[in-house]
């Protein structure tokens, strides 16, 4: 095989900032720097038909760090350095983008680009609430990045979107061809910001925008650090009806501004993101979204504080989803599952009997004791527990940090500790899984 050049030609045209996807592909528009241009060059090859039988070789590979310096030596037999570490890079990002995208083995990534990709399920989601929600027209995705997003909303209408780096537009770009969508998506390498200042931004049924949390290789944790921050994005509401804005899952919500209500979006188990949405007036202020095997489910915040009662060795301990103690739905959760918090600041649910929950998962308490670990061990060895699960709310150790110091019975039955708070004490809680987040 001819050994293949890290100075592939890129035809950019300088005459337009913006490509269009309902035409063959043609390269992002940006005045690039010289590491930009190095990275789309390589991302060119790996898009090109001398890649894919190197990518479909690597996919059947191992691909962890042991094995870097055998597969590179292998791929530099045909490619430049540049090209083979490019190549390997991009055959690992989609082995790990395989927990967020189904197609993934056809998709292309940035690293930093994936860690913020939506994925599937939820970008569907969340494309079906705008869709719902919008009057007629086409959306506006800002800061598409890879496209997770974008790939979600073509599928419900024609979209036009922006993202200032060339790399990633490019991504989007095939991403979008790869889900069949292209021809109603148009792409535009730009400050989305800029074309609304000056007058330039399409006009819209609704937006979607995912701005930038990480400055500097950092995350960023405030509403007014993300790129743009919150004051630019809101200058949108002189102009589109319906907005959603992608955030962290840990906003702080003393900096939410009026009129905004919050969706906190629970995927496999874990809180995701919260989105802002603006022109939802008839929406609850907050509520969870939370996906299940059977579909997603939704709860929101009815604005009461959850009742509080007792806790008793007998009783069933509800752990709620993520998002729902994010969106502080406890109460309608206390109504389902007929139970209460046993602590006003413990987002611990117990109730008498146990009924299947989608929101929570739920275990039985058999007994429950102030904190100690010599008698832990002693209730430990009486029980026969040989496999044991610690989970804590309210308690100040981290439970991992305890479990060398545990005595487990070799072969012995499964158990679960809970180290939690009521008040001033600090209690254990001795019992068994019932459901887990399905």
């Amino acid at each position: 095989m001819q050994r293949a050049s890290s100075r592939l030609r890129l035809q950019l045209h300088d005459d337009s900032r913006t490509f269009s996807l309902q035409h063959p592909p043609a390269q992002p528009v940006q005045a690039a720097s010289a590491a930009t241009q190095s990275e789309l060059a390589a991302l060119e090859f790996i898009l090109s038909p001398a890649a894919a039988p190197l990518l479909a070789e690597l996919a059947q590979a191992p691909l962890d760090e042991t094995h870097t310096l055998t597969l590179l030596t292998h791929l530099r037999r045909t490619l430049a350095p540049e090209l083979a570490t490019a190549l390997l890079t991009q055959a690992r990002l989609r082995r790990r983008a395989q927990a967020k995208f189904t197609a993934a083995a056809r998709m292309v990534f940035t690293a930093e680009a994936l860690e913020q990709a939506t994925a599937e399920a939820p970008a569907a989601q969340r494309a079906a609430q705008l869709d719902a929600w919008a009057g007629e027209g086409r959306l506006l995705d800002l800061g598409c990045g890879i496209g997770g997003d974008l790939v979600a909303l073509a599928q419900r209408r024609e979209v036009v979107a922006y993202e200032l780096d060339p790399v990633r537009a490019r991504c989007a770009q095939h991403n979008v061809a790869v889900h069949g969508v292209a021809a109603r998506v148009t792409v535009h390498v730009a400050d989305w910001t800029q074309a609304l200042a000056g007058g330039k931004l399409p006009h819209a049924a609704a937006a979607f925008i995912d701005p930038a949390r990480r400055s500097g290789g950092r995350r960023t944790f405030s509403l007014h650090t993300m790129q743009p921050p919150l004051g630019e994005i809101l200058k949108l509401r002189d102009s589109i009806p319906l907005l959603a804005v992608k955030v962290m899952p840990g906003v702080d919500t003393a900096e939410l501004p009026a009129g905004c209500n919050v969706e906190f979006v629970s995927h496999a188990g874990t809180c995701k993101e919260a989105v802002l949405w603006f022109g939802r007036e008839d929406a609850p202020p907050r509520w969870a979204s939370v996906q299940r095997a059977d579909g997603w489910h939704t709860l929101p915040n009815d604005g009461t504080p959850p009742p509080v009662g007792e806790l008793a060795p007998g009783m069933v301990l509800y752990e709620p989803d993520p998002a729902v103690i994010r969106a502080g739905a406890l109460t309608p959760l206390c109504i389902r599952v007929r139970g209460h918090l046993f602590a006003p600041d413990i987002a611990y649910i117990v109730a008498p009997a146990w009924r299947d929950e989608p929101l929570a998962q739920a275990f039985a308490i058999d007994e429950m004791h102030r904190f100690s670990l010599k008698l832990l061990n002693q209730r430990l060895a009486t029980l026969g527990v040989g496999q044991i699960e610690l989970l804590k709310r309210g308690f100040p150790e981290e439970p991992e940090a305890l479990r060398p110091r545990l005595r487990l019975t070799p072969g012995g039955a499964a158990g679960v500790v809970i180290f939690t708070r009521r008040g001033d004490a600090h209690w254990m809680l001795i019992g068994r899984r019932l459901s887990r987040f399905q």
